[in-house]
Parts: C-alpha cells; structure tokens; sequence
C-alpha cells in the first residue's frame, strides 16, 4: 500500500500541475482601455451624466475538448474604475460592473456591453448604458482594444 501511495502521488501531481497550466496558457494579461461619453437624461426627472476612467478587459481562448466545438475568445470587462458625473447637479454616478461575454475567435470583434449606473449608489435610481469597443486578438500579442465609448443603451 505504502509503496502504490509512493508511486500514484508523483503521477497525480503532474497531472494535476499539467491541467493548471495547460488551463492558464491562454489566459490574458488585463489591458486598460480609456472609457468615456455621455448619456442623455432619460426624462424630467433624470439628469444626463458625462462618463470618464479606464475599462479593464481582459480575454481568453477557451477550447471545447469534449464536443470539438471551435473554439470561443471570452472576454472580461470591468467597469469598476469608470465613473460618471451629472452634468446639472455634479453628483458622482457609480459603476460597479464586470461583464463576461463569448465571442467566436476571430482577429476583430466589435463588442457591446450594458452596465447599470445610479447617482452614489443608489439602486433605487439605476440607470443602465452602454459600452461598445473593438477587440483585436493576436495568439502571439495577445489582445488589445480600442477607446471604450459609452452611450445610451437603446431600447430594444
């Protein structure tokens, strides 16, 4: 027993080192992303809000092994470090949004994202907008993206 116990540890552990590694392969180191634009008020009662900060975004390659689908680029926004200001009355309007989404790989994706809003915080208020930008990837580069622009969300 002590003997197997000896020989299968060794064996488990490189499997185990190997998937970890094989797994964090494509993953992507985050880029910035300048984000900025304005949406207009919503009504009487809204305000519009101008939007400046960085977006984080970042990506990766996920293959499919079990059914041999091709494979998808995931990507990660963060909004969290872009915040707004209200044009009339100067309230700080938060974001605290982080967006997965999947998209068919490929060099250039254009992708959009909805992300919710509210004067500091306040639910009650919440707003929603959006984020468009471009993606480029590159297996040996990596991925890189253009300017974020934000604008009013519209109504489907």
């Amino acid at each position: 027993m002590n003997t197997l116990h000896r020989r299968l540890v060794p064996v488990l552990l490189a499997i185990v080192v190997t998937a970890v590694a094989a797994a964090d392969a494509d993953q992507q180191k985050a880029v910035t992303a300048q984000a900025a634009g304005t949406v207009a008020a919503a009504g009487p009662a809204t305000e519009a809000v101008v939007f400046s900060g960085q977006a984080s975004i970042s990506g990766r390659v996920v293959r499919d092994t079990t059914f041999g689908a091709p494979p998808v680029l995931e990507i990660i926004v963060d909004m969290k470090n872009v915040t707004g200001k209200g044009v009339r009355s100067g309230k700080a309007y938060l974001v605290s949004s982080e967006s997965i989404v999947r998209r068919p790989l490929a060099a250039f994706e254009q992708v959009e994202v909805s992300f919710p809003f509210a004067p500091d915080g306040n639910v009650l208020q919440a707003r929603s907008a959006m984020a468009s930008f471009g993606v480029n990837y590159n297996a040996s580069k990596g991925l890189t993206t253009t300017p974020v622009r934000i604008s009013a969300q519209n109504p489907t």
